[in-house]
C-alpha cells in the first residue's frame, strides 16, 4: 500500500499531495484488464480523480476522460497541470458521487473513492455501474469490515457477499481481498488496511 495518501480525510491536502505522484499499481490493474494503452476513441470515467494523476495518465494514454470529485480544488489543479494538447478530451464534473450524470463509459475507475460516499454508498455505486458500457469495465477499491476507517463517520464497508450481488450482471468478475497492516500517508504511519480490489467487465 506504499503511495496510498490519505491525510485523515482532509481533502484539500490529499489533493495537493497527490498532484505529481506516478500511477500505483491499481492503475496498472485497470489498465491490463481494459488494454488501456489503446485508449483512442475510448471514453473513461475517474470518479475521485483527487489531484489528476490518474487523469492525466488516460488522457496520455489516448482515452477521453471525466474528471470527477467533490472537492472544488480538483478543477483547478486539473486546468493547471493537463497539458494543452490533451484537454480538448477532458471533462471536469465536481459533485458528490451519487449526483453526478456520467457519461457512457469504457472504464469506470473509482480508486479508492466510492467507500468515501458514506450514506450515499449504494447510490454512488449504482450510479457508477449504470454508467458502464457493454463491453465496458469497472476498476475500484471497497473496504471491508477490518479496515482501520470502516467505523469512520462517512465511509462505508462492504463484504464479499456484498460484491458478487452488486457485480452479479457482469461477466467477468475478478477479486483481490487485501488484509494487512501497511503504511499510508507521508508521515511513517500505518494502518489496517482491508479492501477488495475490484475487476468486472459488463
Amino acid at each position: 500500500m506504499a503511495g496510498i495518501e490519505f491525510i485523515d480525510h482532509d481533502w484539500t491536502s490529499f489533493l495537493e499531495a497527490t498532484t505529481s505522484r506516478g500511477p500505483l499499481e491499481y492503475f496498472h490493474s485497470a489498465m491490463a484488464f481494459v488494454d488501456g494503452h489503446k485508449g483512442a476513441g475510448r471514453q473513461a470515467v475517474d470518479l475521485g480523480c483527487g489531484g489528476g494523476a490518474d487523469t492525466r495518465l488516460l488522457l496520455a494514454r489516448g482515452w477521453s476522460v471525466l474528471a470527477v470529485d467533490a472537492e472544488p480544488k480538483a478543477r483547478l489543479l486539473l486546468e493547471e497541470t493537463t497539458p494543452e494538447h490533451h484537454r480538448d478530451r477532458l471533462d471536469i464534473a465536481i459533485g458528490q458521487f451519487h449526483d453526478v450524470d456520467l457519461p457512457q463509459a469504457d472504464l469506470v475507475y473509482a480508486q479508492f473513492s466510492l467507500p468515501f460516499a458514506g450514506d450515499h454508498h449504494d447510490e454512488a455505486v449504482s450510479n457508477a455501474l449504470a454508467a458502464v458500457v457493454p463491453g465496458g469495465a469497472f476498476v475500484g477499491q471497497f473496504f471491508g469490515a477490518n479496515d482501520d476507517w470502516a467505523d469512520d463517520a462517512g465511509v462505508a464497508w462492504v463484504d464479499r457477499t456484498w460484491v458478487d450481488r452488486t457485480f452479479s450482471d457482469f461477466t467477468e468478475l475478478d477479486v483481490d481481498e487485501r488484509d494487512h497492516r501497511g503504511p499510508y500517508g507521508q508521515h511513517g504511519a500505518t494502518k489496517r488496511w482491508h479492501f477488495f480490489h475490484v475487476r468486472a467487465r459488463r
